[in-house]
């Protein structure tokens, strides 16, 4: 059984959307958007990509739960006070769930953890927007465990613009102060999401690891969410990781996706010397559509075998799956 800890799910957003009527489609037809919705509201056991008890299938598992809300659809009470509801919901799954999940904050926390046979479960938070955008909720949001934070999702901020708004604006006097205090709080900056231009400037201050937590090669597919060579050798650089995200269009430009589109990602990143830099970022509960296949969690023990089956060292196959995220 392989181990597995991934840098990036919507899971929490997900399980809170459920019961409310969404203005998200997902899936072709109804049926589909039918049984992506399926899921319950909690993380112990759902319908979803993601769920606490399959984590526990694995020899070892640690996920990375992200808070996210879009900014545009922002609560009457606003984006602050939606942040503190999932977090909310975060210490509660925790709770209910202390028998097989623990909140970890470091490396030997998870070591500790899976050592146990408990899930590990991360925090990070997409998008500055869910807090408001203020320095002052770092040190908060520090204090909660969140170990990656979003400057940016979709939407263009203050901070910055984004790959998909404004992608020709860096980092702002107010994005650079956020940066700086970040890493002060030892928090580590996820580019994903993140404008060219506000990468870069991002790289020129940074004085600590970066993390792309769910982006691919933009070499093997030309997606504006994905990374250039010279991006990954930046994050390389800087002793960070990017993880390889399965959402279909951003791995090709074809009607589907298969294990090869990802394969081709990894090879391209190795190619780049980014051995121990790459990981897992899949984006589960946050897409819906994956490569043929893979329809959740279960199904990492296949892409597993692929990955034996194709040629890939026990350490590459290690380093993805588990290491390049316990630096």
């Amino acid at each position: 059984m392989i181990p597995y800890f991934d840098a990036h799910c919507d899971t929490i957003y997900r399980c809170l959307e459920t019961g409310e009527t969404s203005a998200l489609e997902y899936g072709e037809d109804r049926e589909e958007q039918r049984r992506y919705y399926a899921a319950s509201t909690h993380l112990r056991k759902n319908g979803g990509h993601i769920d606490l008890e399959r984590g526990l299938k694995f020899r070892r598992c640690a996920q990375f739960f992200a808070l996210f809300h879009d900014a545009a659809e922002a609560p009457a009470d606003g984006m602050w006070a939606q942040c503190q509801r999932m977090h909310d919901f975060f210490l509660r799954e925790m709770a209910d769930n202390a028998d097989i999940v623990r909140h970890c904050r470091t490396g030997g926390e998870v070591d500790v953890t899976v050592v146990e046979g408990k899930v590990a479960a991360l925090l990070s938070i997409e998008g500055a927007d869910l807090i408001d955008c203020d320095v002052h909720k770092i040190e908060t949001v520090s204090g909660w465990g969140v170990r990656l934070l979003n400057p940016v999702w979709n939407r263009a901020n203050v901070l910055s613009g984004t790959n998909a708004e404004e992608p020709e604006r860096g980092l702002s006097a107010e994005g650079r102060d956020f940066i700086h205090v970040l890493e002060e709080d030892e928090i580590y900056p996820d580019v994903s999401h993140l404008s060219d231009a506000g990468f870069w400037d991002l790289v020129r201050m940074a004085k600590r690891p970066i993390v792309a937590s769910h982006s691919n090669a933009r070499a093997v597919c030309p997606h504006r969410r994905n990374l250039t060579d010279d991006q990954f050798r930046a994050i390389r650089d800087l002793g960070g990781t990017a993880g390889l995200n399965l959402y279909a269009p951003f791995l090709t430009q074809a009607p589907r996706a298969s294990f090869d589109d990802l394969r081709r990602h990894l090879d391209r990143f190795l190619e780049l010397d980014g051995e121990g830099h790459i990981a897992l970022g899949a984006d589960l509960d946050g897409c819906d559509l994956l490569p043929e296949g893979f329809s959740g969690l279960d199904d990492y023990n296949r892409l597993g075998d692929f990955l034996k089956t194709t040629g890939y060292s026990d350490e590459t196959i290690q380093n993805l799956f588990c290491n390049s995220l316990m630096k």
